[in-house]
């Protein structure tokens, strides 16, 4: 139970000079420390001799428990901007004050706020750009009485949505998550866009759909249906989320997105989800099945999320929400996993601990034979400078580069290995410094098209903790029809800061060897050459992540609509309990219709009462 506050400061401009010239003028060199109740959220980089800075580092996530803020006065946030000093102690330049109660309507503030004056700045002048939102962490119920008991079955996991206006394609993912009986997210367990099935098929996924155009019945565009009696011993919980997977959308943009759980036996609609009526959010944390001592339970969530694009950067609160079946769970809040598209890019150290990419990687590769018949994929390495001219090749045929920083571990060529099928180490500190892109490369050099090649995905992770960073399905992927090669993947220095990030290519093309693909490679850089990073989304903590957890009601929250069958559902699940605290929900009330008294009800809920 608590708050999640995401909060970023990205610009300032018109800013007070500081430091003045002998001759009139003068410039800062501005930055900006973000405090919430007088403590340190974190803070930007210095802009050297700028009135008008752009900051790149001043993303931060921050967790505030139930128990520690007063209901009555829960404090602000702080933007405070300062001039840097060589010599002496740093200028304030003036601030920004946002109290808490007034950013508890669901709605995000991204917008310019003047600068007031400040501790040792009676004059401030000038804007900062803020985006600010606020989420309530809610409690999941375990209750008998609380919660709604399945013994077993089939359910049905269904989202729809219509194109937007003018017939403008928007892509919408669902996710189901398996958690264990620890706490630990099991990959394998888990199906989404691109990865369709679990490891016995007992939860299957129909497909990214990715405009809003496909009709599989009842207006449903992607459905994940769940065999609850066959799904592994292992799985404790999975979790079901809806995101927004197209750059630049929220929930908000699809008035007609809806997400519904059905009775896969019987076709009874058991529940019903609006995510657009929770305003500018890209994802949607929608219930939780998990295992009891009978069978199953189901809980309404209903929390969300203003940035994640997929639940790789929701690891964090998906264990969050285990905490009432895994007492004592530890949470790493920088835990996360690059779940990625094509054309999506990552700086490395955005998804390794503590926060620095490690210099010991490696790429993974795995297949499975198909029909019977043995496949032969090749991965390399293609190295290229800035001025994209070849300077070695890694493969089967060459195991090691010239510099000593790659090593191929040798040519499986059957997919028939437990795990992965080829591996290939990088030491990113012996990469030579002319070399400026690293490009992974797919081969099938027995011929065979990659899209009928089984379970096929490649990873990218830390070689000591073996801890995932990226990963990378391929199969299902209908551009890679007709074509034996792909260009996967480019990891590259980011030409400003010289830091690794990793950009996914996924461009088919035909050959049966490493070489074929060197022209592939320069001319998609020379088509979409690298471009800067925004601000990376961090996290920081002032206290213990809330116990997001507890024994308390799951109600309907606003944008949230329950309608549950008066009926009990035969052999599958009982008809949902009145629960008196719902009434004072208004359950379809836009974000805009959220009045001031709403806010502060939500917020009472957060924190009344919780102990941690």
């Amino acid at each position: 139970m608590g708050l999640e506050v995401d909060v970023s400061v990205l610009a300032g401009r018109n800013l007070i000079i500081k430091d003045k010239a002998f001759f009139g003028g003068g410039t800062s060199d501005p930055y900006c420390i973000i405090q919430c109740r007088e403590q340190l959220v974190g803070k930007t980089e210095v802009k050297k001799k700028c009135l008008n800075p752009v900051w790149t580092k001043g993303t931060y996530k921050h967790h505030v428990s139930g128990k520690s803020i007063d209901q009555r006065n829960p404090g602000q946030i702080f933007f405070r901007v300062f001039d840097k000093d060589k010599w002496g102690s740093d200028d304030p330049m003036g601030e920004v004050a946002l109290p808490i109660k007034s950013l508890l309507n669901g709605r995000p503030l991204d917008k310019w706020l003047p600068l007031k004056p400040y501790k040792g700045c009676k004059k401030a002048k000038g804007e900062i750009h803020v985006k600010v939102s606020v989420a309530v962490r809610k409690s999941v119920s375990l209750k008998r009485g609380m919660c709604t008991p399945i013994r077993g079955g089939i359910l049905h996991v269904c989202m729809g949505w219509d194109m937007l206006k003018g017939g403008v394609p928007i892509d919408l993912d669902t996710s189901c998550v398996g958690v264990d009986a620890r706490g630990n997210i099991l990959i394998d367990e888990s199906v989404y866009f691109a990865d369709l099935s679990n490891s016995n098929g007992s939860i299957m996924h129909t497909g990214d759909e990715r405009e809003g155009d496909e009709d599989l019945g009842e207006g449903d565009d992607e459905i994940i249906k769940v065999d609850l009696d066959r799904v592994p011993r292992i799985v404790k919980a999975l979790f079901f989320i809806a995101t927004v997977a197209t750059p630049g959308r929220t929930f908000k943009d699809v008035k007609s997105s809806r997400i519904r759980l059905v009775n896969g036996q019987t076709g009874v609609e058991m529940s019903r989800f609006h995510p657009a009526l929770k305003g500018s959010q890209t994802a949607l944390f929608v219930f939780r099945v998990a295992r009891d001592k009978v069978g199953w339970a189901i809980n309404v969530i209903g929390d969300v999320d203003h940035t994640a694009r997929d639940f790789g950067t929701l690891i964090p609160e998906i264990k969050g929400y285990m905490r009432d079946l895994v007492p004592g769970l530890k949470i790493d809040l920088n835990e996360r996993l690059a779940i990625m598209r094509k054309g999506g890019t990552i700086r490395l150290r955005d998804y390794c601990r503590p926060g620095t990419a490690p210099d010991k990687l490696t790429f993974g590769l795995a297949w499975d034979v198909t029909d019977g018949v043995n496949i032969d994929l090749d991965a390399s390495v293609i190295m290229l400078d800035g001025k994209l001219n070849c300077l070695d090749i890694v493969s089967f045929s060459q195991l090691r580069s010239k510099d000593g920083a790659i090593q191929h571990m040798g040519d499986e060529r059957e997919g028939d290995e437990k795990g992965d099928d080829e591996k290939i180490q990088l030491t990113l500190s012996k990469v030579h410094p002319s070399c400026q892109y690293l490009g992974f490369v797919i081969n099938s050099y027995s011929g065979q098209e990659l899209d009928d090649v089984k379970d096929t995905s490649c990873h990218l992770f830390d070689s000591a903790t073996y801890k995932d960073i990226a990963k990378y399905e391929l199969t299902n992927v209908k551009e890679l029809d007709k074509h034996t090669a792909l260009v996967m993947g480019i990891l590259y220095r980011n030409s400003f800061s010289r830091e690794w990030c990793l950009r996914i290519v996924s461009e088919a093309a035909q050959g049966t060897m490493a070489k074929d693909l060197v022209d592939e490679m320069q001319a998609f850089l020379k088509r979409n050459p690298p471009q800067p990073l925004g601000a990376a989304r961090q996290q920081h903590v002032l206290a213990a992540i809330p116990a997001m957890v507890q024994a308390q009601t799951a109600v309907a929250t606003p944008g949230m609509a329950m309608a549950v069958p008066a009926m009990a559902v035969p052999a599958m699940v009982t008809a949902m309990p009145y629960n008196p605290a719902a009434q004072n929900v208004t359950a379809y009330a836009t974000p805009a219709q959220v009045t001031a008294a709403q806010g502060n009800a939500l917020y009472a809920q957060a924190i009344g009462g919780t102990s941690m």
